[in-house]
């Protein structure tokens, strides 16, 4: 049994042999699209000579389909082992020593016979296939111009449709307020141009699409076709790029947005608490929450701003640097005495000289405040005349409150008048009482009082002094109590004159107008 085993084994091993050196024996053609460009005898010992006339077949079809194939770019290199035949440093055959003992060429000689026929071979059916493939591409280029073309007229055809469409609607004018930005013709214009400007931009983009397509078909103009897509597709990969890089920072400022808007929120709310008196605070005034709100409000935004800063794109750069320096010098160097004002404006407000709707007086400015901020106060008098006064000026001059303590104790108005020692005392207080009395808008109760305030030379100084709770009507009041003093002393027959006027007279009646 186990001597049949051996004669097997033996059997298979000369079988084996006898195929190699068979094959070592056969001539083996290397076949180019079904023409003998050579013969092949010798193969290296770990393929066969068809396997190696098969792999140098693939090679020259590879090369040869490539669309800027050139015969003249295959060249052949020498060393001391081997001859090569390369393309585009691509090895497509290797000629050995083995090669020529099997010929009665030496080796660099049947190298270059190989490559001259290959060159040869190659580059007769490239011409011949030359025409054919020209018209080939010339009929593909046809077609993709015939349809832009068909693409442009459809797109022009939908666009006079849109743009008939659109002319024959009616359009509401663009109002802001009281005042009409745009009427609406203009609105239909505005329309129409906008579909115009939207046509040439798609117009544009087919166009330069199209082009790298057309330019595409021909393997002259390939590359100027991938380059004409670069232009666009690199921009667009770098700006995605960029945007996806920037999620994480964008993710941070969203947080700090938020974080800071609900704290905002939060400030808010309680102003509007304490404003309202349902919150209360010892020592913080209802009137001082608004200002305190929009004062912690600002500092909030600076923060945020502040904490933001270091994300927003671009902020390391020197430019950005460079632009944030002068737009700060900038700032400091024209608004100081903005900032003056801004800062007297806080301290008025936590000063609480006045209030919104308060009469008060500035300098030689009376009137109502009907605006008050950081900046500015502004007062309209009692002609309806609108005065700003920046707050600097107010923070470093004299304010007086008419209305402070009018509703509580009440706004003593007072009046001077002089008369002669000749007249007694009692009954001009009695007088200027009686015409207090008279006056609409003053007060009973406290009870008018008159001071004497000085003796003249020639006169006593009187001063009728009375309680009002309408400031707002101190000039009425005034005018009032101005004419029902001059009815009092007249129909009591009391002069109001300066004594001096007697040096004058000449014996004449008292200057008392006469009762009609």
């Amino acid at each position: 049994m186990h001597r049949w085993k051996y004669y097997g084994l033996v059997l298979c091993l000369l079988t084996t042999m006898a195929a190699g050196a068979q094959d070592s024996l056969l001539s083996v053609p290397v076949l180019f699209r079904s023409d003998t460009l050579f013969l092949l005898q010798t193969a290296p010992h770990n393929i066969s000579v068809s396997e190696r006339a098969a792999l140098i077949e693939g090679r020259i079809s590879s090369i040869y389909a490539q669309h800027d194939f050139r015969p003249d770019s295959l060249v052949l290199t020498e060393d001391s082992l081997a001859s090569r035949i390369l393309y585009k440093g691509q090895v497509v055959m290797t000629v050995t020593s083995a090669d020529a003992a099997v010929s009665d060429l030496d080796r660099p000689t049947l190298a270059r016979n190989y490559l001259t026929l290959i060159r040869e071979k190659t580059g007769n059916l490239q011409s011949f296939s030359s025409m054919q493939q020209v018209l080939l591409f010339a009929a593909e280029a046809l077609a993709v111009i015939a349809g832009l073309v068909l693409l442009i007229w459809l797109l022009n055809k939908l666009y006079r449709r849109v743009k008939f469409r659109y002319a024959r609607r009616s359009y509401k004018p663009f109002v802001a307020g009281s005042y009409t930005l745009l009427s609406g013709e203009r609105v239909r214009g505005l329309w129409l141009k906008t579909l115009a400007i939207i046509r040439l931009a798609v117009f544009l983009i087919i166009f330069y699409l199209a082009l790298p397509v057309l330019f595409s078909i021909f393997p002259w103009t390939e590359k100027l076709a991938d380059r004409l897509l670069t232009y666009v597709l690199d921009p667009l990969k770098d700006i995605f790029r960029n945007i996806a890089a920037y999620i994480p920072n964008l993710l941070t400022i969203l947080v700090i947005w938020l974080f800071t808007r609900y704290i905002i929120k939060l400030v808010k709310f309680m102003a509007g608490e304490i404003e309202r008196g349902v919150l209360q605070i010892r020592g913080f005034y209802p009137d001082w929450a608004q200002p305190t709100y929009n004062i912690v409000k600002v500092l909030l935004y600076l923060f945020m701003f502040v904490a933001i800063y270091p994300y927003l794109p671009g902020s390391g750069s020197r430019v950005f640097q460079g632009v944030s320096v002068f737009l700060g010098l900038l700032i400091s160097i024209g608004s100081s005495s903005a900032i003056g004002n801004m800062v007297a404006g806080i301290v008025i407000t936590y000063m609480r000289p006045f209030r919104i709707g308060e009469r008060i007086r500035v300098g030689d400015v009376t009137g109502d405040v009907i605006e008050k901020n950081l900046l500015v106060t502004r007062i309209r008098t009692i002609k309806n005349e609108d005065v700003t006064i920046p707050n600097a000026v107010i923070l470093g001059g004299q304010t007086i409150n008419y209305s402070s303590c009018a509703q509580q104790q009440g706004l003593i108005l007072h009046v001077e008048v002089t008369i002669g020692y000749d007249s007694p005392w009692p009954h001009i207080h009695k007088l200027l009482l009686a015409s207090a009395a008279k006056t609409e808008g003053l007060l009973s109760e406290p009870r008018p009082f008159v001071l004497q305030t000085a003796l003249s030379d020639y006169y006593v100084n009187y001063q009728l002094n009375a309680y009002t709770h309408e400031p707002e009507r101190m000039a009425v009041i005034y005018s009032e109590l101005y004419k029902n003093i001059l009815d009092t002393f007249h129909d009591a027959g009391q002069e109001i004159m300066s004594p001096a006027y007697h040096a004058y007279r000449d014996g004449s009646s008292p200057a008392i107008p006469k009762k009609e």
